[in-house]
């Protein structure tokens, strides 16, 4: 064959030249360029002769493989390097190398093939690799954390074939999180075949309920957990859960009573999660709380409130002075009616239009219970007479006006066409303020909100066919700063002036007291509490209104601040009541009121005569 490297790479041109002249050049050079595969036989030369082509054929039978030969000189390369100081990477690659070549030659082997010498070499690198990782991994093991998962972890990815195989398992279970799903699977991953792959599996299982119930956050939720795996390897961790999560239940108990709901304190009691003693010495309930809380069917036990509003009426006695008490949903101005109902310091006259609504107060507040929010529209009057404390021979009488905050927190807060009068609110107590009685005034604060949201129910045309009422639900977002701001702004409007001019006094309730500490904190709280909201927008504009009315003359126009809760709350709301409060505002309204002699036996035997 002529001395022609065939491996160089042909121009097309001369490729073409070499196909076309095919059956005339060499048959020795045309299958060398056939063997170094620049030409293929079949696609390039199917018209080549059949002498020609089994010449060729022959000879490739003899010949090595270029590309074979190719692959095992870059192997060679790295042979002579194989006993001296190689890397694991160099071996690792080298190792590679021939891994590859065995693969691609083994089942057809061709001509002059180095496959044998392949799988020895293999064998040598392999060796070569294990003696060289040995020593590494033995320096390292020395340096390895067994309090880390990170550093077993990493010396696990390094050496996979490590020698400490148990120690590393053993350690990287002790440390694997129990409680933690991924974690769990991260064991699993990293050693399919461990000795704890069994245990794995059964954590796993146990885990994914455990961790269920963890983030619950509900205290239910881990109970029943609790009851339903007896066996459970976080039998420990569920208890102390339990625990935990029961202490925050009994401060949600002592620091919102009001809003902490009935239902759910007795099915914790129910289902055995706190006992009626743990509830005693958190001092969160009393007996007779307890008692009321346990035996009370509002249903049944107390009035229907809703019929006691639907039977009351609004009716106000002339010559009596009309106490209003002003202030957003849900301040508790219906507290402190309920408060009043019960006061020896003041006798209501249930015969009276709202008799019943006063009555069923009565029941509510002596059964420790609050009642539901009124009605929108709801208002009524409930006649009380005052005994004068100086003289025994007089007495005050008056008219507590009960209405809803919704109609004076809608009217102002969406005050769309600026209604600045009380007669062109439309209030259901627009007549009770136009009438010839005098008034006390009272603005109802709840120190515990800002922002209130609201509802009512608002007639917007009539049915066609049937002619009743469309009513739709209409909502608002107050806010109780505001709104107060601009009652006070609407009281100062010249044409609320009649109304006015029979005002006698207006006073600030701070109500929810028992919220702001003790008897002698609550007042400091609240007075602080109301100097740093109220003084400048509320204030100071109330204290020009009364010098301009003759309002609150005995305290130099200023308006008085009193506090004010219906006893100490307990968990669901119920309270023991204290007339406390209640007494010192019936106090402040006979101050506020002028006293009325009684007739002496001469005086009404005349009137009877007359």
């Amino acid at each position: 064959m002529p001395d022609i490297d065939f491996s160089r790479p042909l121009t097309d041109m001369q490729r073409k030249q070499l196909i076309m002249r095919a059956e005339s050049i060499n048959v020795n050079t045309l299958a060398g360029y056939v063997l170094a595969g620049q030409i293929d036989l079949d696609r390039d030369l199917p018209n080549l002769s059949a002498e020609r082509r089994n010449v060729i054929l022959k000879m490739r039978e003899n010949q090595p493989n270029p590309a074979e030969q190719r692959q095992w000189r870059d192997i060679e390369a790295l042979l002579p390097t194989l006993n001296t100081e190689q890397s694991v990477e160099q071996l690792q690659m080298l190792l590679r190398m021939l891994e590859n070549y065995i693969r691609s030659w083994e089942t057809e082997r061709p001509n002059q093939n180095h496959v044998d010498d392949a799988n020895q070499y293999y064998i040598r690198t392999e060796d070569a690799i294990r003696q060289k990782v040995a020593a590494l991994e033995d320096a390292d093991w020395q340096t390895i954390d067994f309090f880390s998962l990170d550093s077993l972890t990493e010396h696990l990815t390094k050496y996979p074939q490590t020698s400490h195989q148990q120690e590393i398992d053993d350690a990287l279970w002790q440390l694997t999180d129990k409680e933690s799903v991924a974690a769990v699977k991260n064991y699993l991953t990293l050693l399919p075949n461990g000795c704890h792959q069994e245990e794995a599996q059964v954590v796993l299982k146990e885990v994914i309920g455990w961790q269920q119930a963890k983030d619950s956050g509900d205290i239910f939720a881990v109970d029943s957990y609790i009851h339903a795996n007896p066996s459970s390897p976080f039998m420990q961790q569920a208890e102390l859960l339990r625990l935990t999560l029961k202490q925050e239940e009994i401060k949600n108990m002592r620091e919102d009573p009001n809003r902490y709901e009935v239902e759910r304190l007795k099915t914790l009691l129910t289902d055995g999660i706190i006992s009626e003693n743990e509830l005693y010495n958190a001092k969160v309930i009393t007996p007779s709380v307890f008692e009321t809380l346990m035996a009370t069917d509002i249903r049944n036990d107390l009035p229907d409130i809703r019929k006691a509003i639907a039977d009351s009426k609004p009716d106000c006695q002339e010559g009596y002075t009309d106490v209003f008490f002003f202030g957003v949903p849900s301040t508790g101005k219906t507290c402190v009616l309920m408060g009043l109902s019960r006061s020896q310091a003041l006798r209501i006259n249930l015969a009276h239009g709202g008799g019943d609504y006063a009555a069923a107060l009565q029941q509510y507040t002596d059964a420790g219970i609050t009642v539901p929010r009124t009605p929108g529209t709801f208002v009524t009057t409930l006649a009380a007479t005052v005994s004068s404390q100086q003289r025994t021979d007089a007495f005050h009488k008056i008219n507590l006006v009960e209405m809803s905050g919704e109609e004076f927190a809608f009217s102002i807060a969406n005050n769309e066409n600026h209604v600045f009068t009380f007669e062109d609110m439309g209030s259901g107590a627009t007549e009770l303020l136009k009438n010839n009685n005098r008034k006390v005034f009272f603005l109802v604060i709840d120190p515990t909100a800002n922002v209130v949201r609201i509802n009512r129910e608002r007639i917007t045309g009539y049915d066609e066919m049937t002619g009743k009422p469309i009513v739709e639900l209409e909502w608002c977002v107050v806010n109780q700063r505001t709104i107060l701001q601009k009652m006070v702004n609407l009281l100062e409007n010249p044409a609320n002036a009649e109304i006015m001019k029979k005002v006698d006094a207006i006073h600030i309730i701070i109500t929810k007291s028992d919220m702001l500490g003790g008897p002698v904190e609550r007042e400091e709280r609240a007075f602080k509490i109301f100097q740093e909201k109220y003084r400048n927008d509320i204030l100071e504009p109330l204290v020009e209104l009364c010098q301009e009315y003759n309002i609150n003359a005995p305290s130099k126009y200023h308006p008085k601040l009193y506090t004010f809760s219906l006893g100490t709350f307990y968990v669901g709301g119920i309270y023991e009541y204290d007339q406390t409060d209640s007494n010192r505002l019936v106090k402040a309204i006979r101050n506020s009121t002028e006293a009325i002699k009684k007739a002496s036996l001469w005086e009404r035997i005349k009137d009877t005569v007359n």
